[in-house]
């Protein structure tokens, strides 16, 4: 091994430093300071202006660095492109399924953990973002896009910018819902959409009995189509139609050991989950997104009480799936804490005329006390179901209930509000066929339409309930200073809209003071879709956007019914997912489209033609088969 200790060469470092010194010696000594020239000789120093725009050795033609507002926005752009890829993957993982397989989905939300593990102790990050990857949808990608790629293959930018109008039509190939409604008053007439809740909570009652029974007419909306499907995993006997369903007689449903889908919401499963409570049993809970990333965690700490526990199979998890064990063993009272949901009380008291003894709830600390009790108790009570109410304490005795044939079902406040908001936006009226529910929320939606000027009316005739709602002019002044307190959150876009209607007609609008559930980008993100934006003072104000309009995407069906009500003041606004309301109202887009005077009905299909009848004709020829030679050789 040779000795390089006392080579001239020495380590790269030290010849570095070596050679550095002795260029410097060799330039002579500096001169002295006194000698230099003096900065007044130099001339006045630049402005800072002409410093910025000048790089590390002063030049001037330095490029200007990009602002790091576009770096993150690239780098959000290019998230975007690998979940997309990501979604790609997984869809060919799938196959022909329509679920990735378990264990291969375990792998992948190990590997995840694991991986944020090292960088985030955020459990969102590590739970509920994976969810989210996991279930979110992409649009289809644009023809154009396609047909230029295959073509041209990748062009870079400077290409790009000389297409012209194939780059500005791409964006638009994903079509957005045009919302367009005539400036006319509204002239709307018809059956008022029933109580999506109310139309479960009868369904699970019939199940439970085995009783027969029709809802009908009823929303058919995705919780419903949901809860029928999950009560016909558990044996029920229910039929589903178009227009209503019907429970024919059968044997009461029991608690089967089976894994359930309970759908995307909450209330399926806290009926269900009442239902078990009362006997032994045991079942696994699927659902989808939203309960997925909902928070049980109350819910679980809770049912111990009640003889009950839930396990979440997703460790690190609060929401479903979760495995759900049963003894069976009721107390005879119970406290309601002020975390549980309203839900599971809700569940409970529906299911509580079938448990082996009565039961007594105490709900005097729950804030929702007044909603639960109107969600259920006139239920009961209509199904003959022996309850006896003290204050904040609700009583239920083990009874035979009688299922009326066809129950009768209140309006839908959540769909009925949007409705009679109409003539604010519109202008003109609108009448409702059905019976006004009495709910807390149901009455501040009432008085939040009435305090802008609705001239609202109850009354009964001889064809039944019906509520009406007209004004002489939309809506031009939004003068409300705070929302009704009763009203909830979920319903806070409603008033948005209305008052974004007045803002797009020029009229100077603040925005009420908001609930404290409401999400503040939310509203944001509505003001920004409509071209409205608040001031340092607070009130709305217009500002007009350049460039093709993209669609909006709400966040909830609530926000897609404001967005809607906006457009009446401003056509041609565009949501890019309609989807969300159809989840909710499968026909809300037919009755928007036909605005201002939709048909009460529904145009019968016309029949098709019967075809015509077959001659025949009938003959007294014979027809004789001429007679065949027999062959000589066999």
């Amino acid at each position: 091994m040779t000795d390089h200790s006392n080579d001239s060469r020495g380590p790269r470092p030290f010849r570095d430093a070596r050679d550095a010194r002795d260029a410097r010696d060799s330039r002579g000594s500096r001169t002295p300071r006194d000698a230099r020239d003096a900065r007044d000789a130099r001339g006045p120093r630049p402005p800072r202006d002409a410093r910025d725009s000048r790089d590390a050795r002063g030049r001037d033609d330095a490029p200007v660095r990009r602002p790091l507002r576009e770096t993150v926005c690239e780098i959000d752009r290019d998230i975007l492109r690998l979940l997309l890829r990501r979604h790609n993957i997984l869809a060919r993982m799938r196959g022909d399924k329509s679920h990735l397989d378990s264990a291969e989905e375990k792998q992948l939300r190990e590997s995840w953990e694991g991986a944020v593990a090292r960088i985030s102790r955020d459990a969102r990050l590590s739970g509920h973002f994976f969810s989210l990857m996991q279930e979110v949808e992409f649009l289809p990608r644009p023809v154009s896009e396609r047909s230029s790629e295959s073509g041209e293959g990748q062009d870079s930018a400077e290409g790009r910018t000389g297409e012209g109008s194939a780059v500005q039509e791409g964006p638009d190939k994903r079509i957005a819902f045009n919302l367009a409604p005539p400036a006319k008053p509204v002239r709307l007439r018809m059956q008022a959409p029933l109580a999506c809740r109310a139309t479960r909570a009868w369904l699970m009652l019939a199940a439970a009995t085995g009783q027969p029974t029709r809802v009908s007419p009823c929303l058919m909306n995705d919780p419903i189509v949901d809860c029928v499907k999950m009560l016909i995993q558990i044996g029920a006997s229910l039929t589903r139609e178009d227009d209503g369903v019907t429970a024919r007689p059968s044997v009461p449903v029991s608690a089967p050991d089976k894994v359930l889908y309970v759908g995307d919401s909450a209330w399926n499963f806290f009926l269900l989950l009442g239902h078990y409570l009362g006997r032994p049993s045991r079942a696994k809970f699927m659902g989808e997104t939203s309960l997925k990333l909902a928070d049980l965690s109350a819910v679980r700490h809770f049912l111990p009480a009640m003889g009950a526990r839930l396990v979440h199979v997703v460790p690190k998890s609060d929401g479903l799936p979760a495995r759900l064990e049963c003894s069976g063993i009721i107390p005879d009272a119970v406290v309601m804490p002020a975390d549980t949901p309203a839900e599971l009380a809700e569940g409970i008291l529906l299911a509580a005329p079938g448990y082996e003894h009565s039961l007594m709830m105490d709900l005097t600390g729950h804030p929702a006390q007044k909603t639960i009790f109107a969600r259920t108790l006139p239920i009961l009570r209509a199904a003959g179901a022996e309850v006896s109410v003290d204050g904040g304490v609700v009583r239920i005795h083990p009874t035979k209930l009688e299922i009326p044939a066809l129950p009768d079902l209140p309006m839908e406040p959540e769909l009925a509000l949007f409705l009679l908001s109409l003539p604010l936006a519109m202008g003109g009226e609108t009448r409702l066929a059905g019976r006004w529910p009495q709910c807390p929320a149901a009455e501040a939606g009432w008085d939040l339409l009435h305090g802008l000027g609705l001239d609202l009316r109850q009354k009964n005739g001889a064809e039944g309930a019906e509520v009406t709602a007209s004004s002489a002019a939309p809506l031009k002044n939004f003068s409300l200073a705070s929302l009704p307190g009763s009203l909830p959150s979920d319903w806070a876009p409603l008033a948005l809209g209305l008052a974004a209607c007045a803002a797009l007609r020029g009229a100077q609008v603040s925005l009420p003071a908001l609930s404290q559930g409401t999400d503040v980008h939310e509203v944001e993100s509505f003001l920004h879709a409509l071209g409205l934006e608040q001031n340092n003072e607070g009130r709305l104000c217009k500002n007009e956007q350049s460039g093709v309009k993209a669609g909006w995407n709400a966040p909830s069906p609530v926000w897609a019914m404001a967005f809607a009500l906006a457009a009446c003041a401003k056509q041609h606004q565009k949501l890019g997912n309609p989807g969300v309301m159809t989840g909710l109202y499968p026909a809300f887009w037919a009755l928007y489209n036909a605005l201002p005077e939709p048909p009460q009905r529904r145009a019968a299909a016309e029949a098709a033609p019967a075809a015509p009848a077959r001659r025949r004709i009938i003959t007294s020829v014979v027809a004789v088969p001429p007679e065949l030679k027999e062959d000589e050789d066999f």
